[in-house]
């Protein structure tokens, strides 16, 4: 075996300069605009979860304050049908269910 110099380990290619540059220009500006694309879906992506989020914090918190109304007020209905009952109990109210005439 004979001893190689650095210069032959070189490998010789067949298209020119100018293709080679127009290739890599080329590759490079899809790279750029794939990585634009990405980045922006990545940024509307982050913004949906966050417009999501904060939709079902207010849903959740509408929930709950109407849960609350609910229990306010079946907590009056029960109060007054006792109240009623009670009337009716002391023969103060008539049947509501009576012909009178």
């Amino acid at each position: 075996m004979s001893a190689s110099t650095p210069g032959e380990c070189k490998p010789e290619y067949t298209t020119p300069a100018r293709v080679q540059a127009w290739f890599l220009h080329r590759s490079r500006e899809n790279w750029k605009k794939k990585y634009m694309e990405r980045t922006a879906d990545a940024k509307r992506l982050q913004n949906r979860v966050h417009d999501v989020t904060k939709s079902r914090e207010q849903w959740r918190d509408a929930a709950k304050q109407l849960t609350q109304r609910v229990q306010e007020l079946e907590a009056e209905n029960a109060t007054l049908h006792e109240q009623l009952a009670a009337l009716k109990k002391d023969g103060l109210l008539r049947a509501t269910g009576s012909a009178s005439g």
